[in-house]
């Protein structure tokens, strides 16, 4: 869904039969998407709203009751990110049913018992660790790494091979602080490698216990793999643009704002660049819009053959889009640049009868003292790639 201020700009069909309509063209008529809120979470929703428009709040998760339109309530996850819609800024929402997870946690909590049964049962993977060294483990836990039995895991010298090196440091303060007191349980995530190498996330509950008369660890753990994907799956809609790939404008945006502090504040290089393909309005009405986004795609994917690992490169909107060069003098982004530009002249869309070439206008602009703000940056790229624009494209320019 696409709304403007709750007003409905755009459904597709699988949204509006969440609500109980049949197709999306449905919702259009309606004069508001409050109503499909539940009455006592409307006013954080139209707080959420102003705050993400404003700038306040980033666009994220959220979970809200809904009603559909016979009026039964249901619970859904939903992903905000702002979009250009028609020259004006929206709220695009994706929408996940959450309501069966929600149904069937009741359900476990209606039964103390049976919740239990669920929590300390074999479905969830037990360990006992003295310093890592494995004591016991039960059969959950001995899959969930590959092992086919649980002797084998507990054989092992140390459960930490098995755990990503980037967790190791934590692991080591985790266990410090529970086996000193400080800490009674400790709540984690944790990446981990089966044997034969694949991946696998863990959702950790640590905890000490006594094990033959001597203060250990016990571990309870949760396959969360497929949440762990689910989750970056549904990070990377809401900080990529889906046709090319690269960070959007809400994720540069953040991007320029750290760096430009950063350096400024170190008095670093930063170079900001303004790209601009040459004439897409004309490849998109000669050639029509699917040979305007394949343009667009060949366009990113020279940004990435291009830009070093360290730069940054969005888009901005529409055909403009935003490279920043952190540590980069004006000289040796003037050399980026015009790399990028010959580059991309070199390139060609396969077109029904012919090749198309295309063709790109830059803007260069150095972070200077005199720059108070990104906008003010923004606003001297944007003017050099306007002479660019005006001294007849395919030029990169320096403010």
């Amino acid at each position: 869904m696409i709304h403007r201020n709750f007003t409905p700009l755009y459904a597709d069909d699988i949204y509006a039969q969440f609500f109980g309509y049949h197709t999306g063209e449905e919702m259009l008529a309606l004069d508001s998407l409050l109503h499909l809120i539940a009455p006592h979470q409307r006013t954080n929703a139209i707080q959420t709203y102003n705050a993400i428009m404003s700038g306040e709040e980033k666009p994220g998760l959220k979970t809200y009751r809904n009603i559909d339109s016979e009026g039964n309530e249901f619970v859904v996850l939903t992903v905000d990110h702002i979009v250009d819609w028609q020259g004006e800024s929206a709220i695009q929402t994706t929408v996940v049913d959450l309501s069966n997870y929600v149904d069937t946690v009741k359900k476990l909590h209606a039964s103390e018992q049976r919740y239990r049964e669920l929590v300390d049962g074999s479905i969830q993977g037990i360990l006992v660790h003295r310093n890592f060294k494995p004591l016991f483990c039960n059969q959950a836990y001995a899959q969930a790494l590959g092992f086919s039995n649980e002797q084998a895991l507990v054989a092992s010298d140390s459960i930490l091979p098995f755990y990503d090196p980037a967790f190791h440091d934590q692991a080591h303060r985790n266990n410090r602080a529970l086996l000193s007191g400080r800490k009674s349980t400790i709540k984690t995530e944790a990446k981990c490698y089966r044997l034969d190498g694949s991946a696998v996330w863990l959702g950790l509950l640590s905890r000490p216990v006594t094990w033959n008369g001597e203060r250990v660890v016990q571990v309870t753990t949760m396959d969360i793999t497929k949440q762990h994907r689910l989750r970056e799956q549904l990070e990377h809609r809401a900080n990529y643009d889906g046709l090319t790939e690269l960070i959007n404008r809400r994720a540069i945006s953040e991007i320029l704002d750290q760096q430009f502090r950063s350096h400024q504040a170190l008095s670093l290089p930063l170079c900001c660049v303004l790209i601009d393909i040459d004439d897409f309005k004309s490849i998109n009405d000669q050639h029509g819009h699917h040979t305007g986004d394949e343009v667009l795609k060949q366009f990113a994917a020279t940004c990435r053959n291009n830009i070093r690992q360290s730069d940054h490169i969005g888009r901005w909107g529409g055909e403009e889009f935003v490279l920043l060069l952190p540590d980069t003098s004006i000289e040796q982004a003037e050399l980026i640049a015009q790399r990028l530009r010959k580059d991309v002249a070199r390139q060609a869309i396969t077109t029904t009868n012919s090749q198309l070439g295309f063709t790109i206008s830059l803007g260069i602009a150095a972070l200077t003292h005199d720059d108070h703000s990104v906008t003010h940056l923004l606003s001297r790229a944007d003017k050099a790639l306007y002479e660019a624009k005006r001294n007849g494209k395919n030029q990169a320019v320096i403010d």
